[in-house]
């Protein structure tokens, strides 16, 4: 007789580890991933494009209309809500190395410590760039990488990439 099995904690532990190891540079062939969602509707209009030291852009920004709604790319805990220098920011731990962080708010909808879901509204655009852009960085261990390295999938559930393999 096969067994099938498959712990809760082996979910929860793909869900947290695969956006990272895609971030890093795993290869997303033939594999579902816990990708990130867009934070607005809107179309990418500053791309990556990171320089030495503090220099260049370290993230992308979304067009959005102003007050329009900045959701959570995916769940896990505000652990910075505020100002940073004249922008209004949220930076959000994913878990597993992984943040996001959305800047040029117009308003801060959540809390430093507040859990989110993917989706959650975490500010409305329109802050004081003028330009109602919403600008996502992403961090994997600390460091920015290009946040469309670990877009998508987003559409299909964590499990999805797990196989059920029989066990005598």
């Amino acid at each position: 007789m096969n067994a099938f099995r498959l712990s809760i904690v082996s979910v929860a532990a793909v869900s947290l580890l695969v956006p990272a190891a895609l971030a890093r540079g795993a290869s997303a062939e033939g594999l579902s991933c816990v990708g990130l969602s867009p934070p607005v509707d809107g179309v990418i209009i500053v791309p990556f494009d990171p320089g030495p030291g503090y220099e260049g852009h370290w993230g992308v920004d979304y067009q959005g209309d102003r007050d329009g709604l900045v959701q959570a790319a995916a769940g896990g805990t505000v652990i910075f809500s505020g100002r940073v220098v004249q922008n209004q920011a949220v930076t959000i731990d994913h878990g597993g190395g992984l943040w996001t962080s959305y800047s040029y708010l117009g308003h801060i909808t959540v809390l430093t410590g507040e859990d989110v879901e993917r989706g959650t509204v975490v500010g409305t655009v329109g802050g004081d760039t003028g330009h109602g852009d919403v600008h996502l960085s992403v961090r994997v261990d600390g460091e920015y990488i290009d946040p469309l390295r670990v877009m998508g999938c987003q559409a299909r559930a964590p499990s999805a990439g797990l196989r059920l393999v029989g066990r005598s």
